[in-house]
């Protein structure tokens, strides 16, 4: 079936995600996603695409991809957060027992849905019949910078960790063309598929503004987004090169201490680099949100561990324990960094990128690279710490002391999984309120087949290209 994009653009003109017509358009990605030409035509019509973009970013139908999943997943991953109880929303990606058969479609299908959108983007603006205006160009260079987005959650999602085996392993399917009927895309190798993403990022840098629209992402978030992928990839130069050039250039500035917790509730601040504005979209009812799946008054269903509640409260000074309020048990254990905006517990903006992460990178790659700076990361790992506590002072940077702050820091923004299995660690998820089994994934590292994210069968059952994960 062949679907019009003409429908998808009046659908985001008129605040839809999508339409029921356009259904699979929209969900059986990528084996077979058909798309016709000539909808996209001038500038407007460009700036109209790249919102299509950001809302599929935070879902896609009642697929929540950064709106919920993307997030959640990681975080009940690892030793920081938890499901609360048995049946709660969250239990699948706490206890690993995700399988072909019954793996959400949000983390696969959604981001190649962004993906498409992205493509029939590009080449309409590569076709020539646009006017290569200011507007187009930074068209371009969000398209590039949200198709690797996309592309690079696929393969931490779906792929082998990077630094495991050099990126030998296989990947995922690496879609830079609007698909036809014939197309089986079938999995590259996660280095084609990194060098791919850094492609495209590097090129938006051609493209991009540096102007800051809240909302978007613009040339400093996809030189923060380099300095991400360059440390997940374990190139530790480059992730310091740009790490450093965002916080020495970009603008931006951490929130200050006394106004740490309330920025939570708000839609911007002065760190963000690039969040998901939900607040500007028809988000207000969202009860599958992250809001909704935090919120003790909803299904409050992700709770902090007792090993994180001890690691927090080592300083009993430290900002962040502010942001603990109580669960449905009235115990002091959930990190509220989803308060809901003026309110409405449905209605969070997304962190995708904010400088804190960047400063942490920097000190984690200032540590890491071939000629370690102490100076540069024992400065950055200062400003998290001095804002956390201000009567903190400089220490001597240790990479232990970077992933404490990490874990402290980013906890619940959708990074501890990923932290641990992109270098190689081990942590164990037992005692506590922990309610794992024996059957369960309690240890937690690389060599675990179930820390790799199975295909749904529908895209293998589509696609006889595309291979399944070793050990599904």
């Amino acid at each position: 079936m062949k679907t019009t994009i003409h429908t998808i653009f009046a659908a985001l003109l008129t605040g839809a995600t999508l339409l029921s017509s356009c259904d699979d358009y929209l969900t059986t990605l990528p084996s077979d996603s058909l798309v016709s030409e000539g909808a996209i035509t001038t500038e407007e019509d460009t700036k109209t695409a790249v919102n299509g973009l950001y809302e599929g970013l935070i879902s896609v139908g009642d697929s929540y991809y950064y709106g919920t999943d993307f997030i959640t997943r990681p975080e009940v991953g690892g030793e920081d957060i938890q499901t609360r109880m048995v049946g709660d929303r969250t239990e699948n990606f706490y206890r690993f027992t995700d399988r072909q058969s019954n793996a959400r479609e949000s983390l696969w299908s959604v981001p190649y849905v962004v993906i498409n959108r992205a493509n029939v983007l590009l080449d309409a603006i590569e076709s020539g019949s646009i006017p290569m205006t200011e507007v187009t160009k930074n068209s371009k260079g969000e398209a590039l910078a949200i198709r690797a987005l996309a592309h690079f959650n696929l393969l931490i999602t779906y792929g082998t960790p990077y630094q495991k085996d050099n990126g030998v392993s296989l990947g995922v399917p690496v879609v830079t063309t609007v698909l036809d009927a014939a197309s089986l895309p079938e999995r590259l190798t996660v280095a084609q598929g990194y060098e791919a993403v850094l492609t495209d990022l590097t090129d938006a840098l051609d493209f991009i503004s540096e102007d800051k629209t809240y909302g978007h992402i613009n040339l400093w978030g996809v030189k923060a987004l380099i300095a991400r992928v360059n440390l997940y990839k374990g190139n530790y130069e480059e992730a310091y090169k740009y790490a450093k050039d965002v916080i020495d250039h970009g603008g931006y500035n951490l929130v200050p201490n006394a106004e740490y917790i309330s920025m939570w509730g708000q839609c911007e601040n002065s760190e963000s680099i690039f969040d998901l504005d939900l607040s500007s979209t028809m988000y207000g009812g969202g009860r599958e949100l992250i809001g909704s799946l935090v919120a003790p008054s909803s299904y409050g269903t992700m709770i902090a561990t007792t090993d994180f509640l001890n690691l927090l409260n080592e300083d009993p000074d430290d900002v962040r324990l502010g942001l603990l309020i109580k669960d449905k048990d009235g115990q002091k254990r959930v990190v509220n960094k989803y308060p809901g905006l003026d309110g409405n517990i449905f209605v969070n903006n997304i962190r995708v990128i904010r400088l804190s992460d960047i400063y942490l990178i920097g000190a984690e790659a200032a540590l890491r690279k071939g000629t370690p700076d102490q100076n540069s990361a024992d400065e950055y790992l200062y400003q998290i710490r001095h804002r956390a506590n201000p009567n903190n002072t400089k220490i001597t940077a240790t990479l232990d002391l970077v992933k404490k702050e990490r874990r402290k820091e980013l906890v619940m923004e959708g990074h501890r999984l990923y932290d641990i299995l992109r270098v190689g660690d081990t942590v164990e998820r037992k005692g506590g309120t922990h309610f794992l089994n024996g059957e369960d994934l309690i240890t937690v590292n690389w060599n675990d087949y179930r820390t790799i994210m199975p295909i749904p069968q529908a895209e293998i059952d589509a696609n006889p290209q595309i291979k399944q994960n070793p050990s599904y």
